[in-house]
């Protein structure tokens, strides 16, 4: 590369970095802000955040027994998540990945050091659960309509926060369809709609994806619209964009193994299933008037 090939490619790469930081610093609220939220734990424009957009709270814990008690349960960072891979920060919006690493690492590793060997335990909630958890601060309302404010009047980091998809039920009530129960959810669906339920099998998985699957390949369960797209207990959106979330860039549909699934789950568990199904079949009926 000549000298002036090597003048502009530093020039373009300072050019970029500047554009990276601006762009960061648009997402960013001012250090005041940022650390009275986490003075808290960011409780408070946790709740905020989750009221205007719709989207999950959650509550990052150090636990310090696999199946802890409350005593055993150390709040790290409350937070708003998407159904994917998003995290929604006071610090910012990251992968959770990136979340882990910059943030949940390191709180992890103070808390630690206090409360001795453990791990960190992620939950959703619904805002009405807070109340009973071993939270070091309680949501205080005009706490929470401060945020609010601060939170309305950054139109940048709102545009980073997708909108949730239609139908759109509560997110805690979403979540809990998203893992173990997306059979009942798609035969129920299947019952109020006439819409195809199928199952999704793995083909492909993107690299360092960890996930438990069955031997099928089976990750998840939806109903198919005419035109292709698909909808679980999040809404209606592409296939594609549904087996991401599961780490899945390459699948294939089976109405055979969601049959095999849902028999299996009427038989081993046909309590837990009934449950399952029935209040699916209420959450539709309800939201998707």
């Amino acid at each position: 590369m000549t000298a002036l090939g090597r003048s502009r490619s530093i020039a373009h790469k300072r050019n970029e970095n500047m554009g990276q930081a601006n762009n960061k610093q648009l997402l960013s609220f001012s250090p005041e802000q940022v650390i009275g939220w986490e003075a808290d734990d960011c409780v408070d424009f946790a709740v905020a955040l989750a009221r205007l957009t719709g989207w999950l709270l959650h509550v990052d814990w150090w636990a310090t027994s696999r199946h802890p008690r409350p005593d055993q349960m150390h709040p790290l960072r409350v937070y708003v998540a998407d159904s994917g891979d998003k995290v929604f920060d006071v610090r910012g919006v990251r992968t959770i990945d990136e979340f882990n690493r910059r943030i949940i690492r390191d709180l992890g590793q103070r808390a630690g050091r206090t409360f001795g060997p453990g791990g960190v335990l992620t939950r959703f909630y619904a805002e009405s659960k807070l109340a009973s958890l071993p939270l070091r601060s309680q949501p205080h309302e005009e706490k929470v309509r401060l945020a609010a404010e601060a939170i309305q009047a950054h139109p940048r980091y709102l545009s980073e926060v997708p909108a949730r998809s239609h139908p759109n039920m509560p997110a805690h009530e979403a979540a809990a369809f998203t893992f173990g129960k997306c059979g009942p959810f798609a035969e129920a669906m299947h019952e109020v709609t006439g819409l195809q339920p199928v199952a999704l099998l793995a083909v492909r998985s993107m690299p360092n994806f960890q996930t438990e699957r069955a031997e099928s390949g089976y990750f998840h369960s939806v109903v198919l619209h005419p035109d292709g797209k698909a909808e679980d207990s999040w809404g209606i959106a592409p296939l594609e964009d549904i087996a991401a979330r599961y780490g899945v860039v390459e699948f294939k549909t089976s109405v055979e193994e969601q049959s095999l699934v849902v028999n299996k789950l009427r038989t081993n568990t046909p309590e837990i299933y009934e449950r399952a199904f029935n209040h699916a079949k209420e959450l539709i009926q309800q939201y998707r008037s």
